[in-house]
């Protein structure tokens, strides 16, 4: 069981931090989005809002194939990233009303689902141990 370090949360829970995520499909061909709606629910898990669905949605149900990182490139820059397992989507439920809510306030839009990961591996990608394992 791998757990995140309390600042690796607070960082992917900061929504002035700079997040993207990484999928892969079945022939090797990785997609790369930025998502600002990633956030860490607990140590093990950091889930997102699905809005447009497309490539993401199905690299993520074909391959479940997942890495997502988050930075802050102040003064010291600071950034971490997460390997995992897609767990799926959720389309009910406490969570993904709460973020279906914040999605409509901030972007005026509806989401699909919140895609749920779980955390396999932690890494540092800031000065002066990027690339460093953390979990």
């Amino acid at each position: 069981m791998v757990e995140m370090a309390k600042e690796v949360m607070e960082l992917f829970n900061d929504p002035k931090a700079s997040k993207v995520l990484a999928t892969v499909d079945g022939t090797g061909n990785v997609n790369v989005v930025p998502k600002g709606s990633l956030a860490a629910v607990d140590k093990e898990m950091v889930v997102f809002a699905d809005i447009f669905g497309g490539k993401t949605r199905e690299n993520l149900e074909g391959t479940g194939k997942v890495a997502a990182t988050v930075f802050n490139m102040g003064m010291p820059p600071v950034g971490y990233q997460i390997k995992g397992a897609f767990q799926g989507f959720q389309t009910s439920g406490d969570l993904f009303d709460n973020y279906a809510k914040m999605i409509k306030e901030i972007m005026k839009m509806d989401i699909k689902g919140v895609g749920m990961i779980k955390v396999e591996e932690v890494f540092a990608v800031g000065p002066p141990s990027a690339g460093r394992k953390l979990a």
